[in-house]
């Protein structure tokens, strides 16, 4: 293929990186034309979906660029289009790993003995919204302020001294063992589309776990919340 425009060449080299990407990643047979590929592929990864109709534009554009016959190059793309399907194919192929992206901070973690007071204390200092519960090193569950909410709740139902029930241990006093659909644990190397996914996937989803090799007998090492969305869609449209 003659290729001597510079903007064809790296537009043809990133629609190329683009296409092996996706059917590497997804094991998509040569079979399957580019505009099918990206509507299945849209339909599992956030990246896709959301440049899909950019993509199967460029898709057609790619075959007035080149022709046919004679793999000959009779067409000049825009320098916008150009960088914009370098992005895509970087995101595909090299995409951004959520600990390189978001800031780095302290993740708060308890035992599951510790008593209700001193947790609810603990959070209203530090500003903790999501807790993982941990008993002899795995996790149990993740703590929210709703099942905080609920069982304040319950303790002022149950007409018992309120002194003293919340001196019970978390993980008797709050649904932490029943509440499973609201948080996942993930290995440390989740990509952002990976993660955005998810979220996507699991609208009761509000938090994500990271911890070495994705495993409930390891500690935690960074907590993403449903917060975080807004800064990983930044982290996306500037890479």
């Amino acid at each position: 293929m003659q290729t001597e425009n510079p903007k064809a060449r790296r537009f043809i080299s990133a629609y190329n990186r683009l296409d092996q990407g996706l059917r590497d990643i997804y094991s998509i047979k040569r079979s399957l034309t580019f505009t099918d590929m990206i509507r299945k592929v849209a339909t599992v990864n956030t990246v896709v979906a959301k440049f899909e109709e950019d993509l199967i534009d460029y898709g057609r554009l790619r075959n007035a660029i080149v022709h046919r016959s004679s793999d000959e190059v009779i067409a000049e793309p825009n320098i916008e289009v150009v960088e914009k399907l370098e992005k895509i194919a970087r995101l595909i192929n090299t995409p951004p790993k959520v600990l390189d992206c978001l800031k780095k901070r302290k993740v708060y973690s308890i035992q599951g003995d510790t008593t209700f007071k001193e947790v609810v204390t603990e959070m209203g200092k530090s500003g903790y919204s999501i807790v993982p519960v941990y008993i002899s090193g795995t996790l149990i569950g993740v703590l929210n302020r709703k099942m905080i909410v609920d069982t304040i709740a319950k303790f002022i139902s149950s007409g018992k001294s309120l002194e003293k029930e919340i001196e019970e241990p978390i993980s008797e006093c709050t649904n932490i063992f029943y509440e499973t659909n609201h948080y996942e644990i993930v290995p440390k190397n989740i990509t952002v589309e990976n993660l955005m996914y998810m979220f996507g996937q699991n609208r009761k989803l509000s938090s994500v776990i990271l911890t070495e090799n994705g495993n409930y007998n390891e500690p935690p090492i960074a907590v993403v919340v449903s917060a975080d969305i807004i800064d990983l869609n930044k982290i996306l449209d500037n890479y």
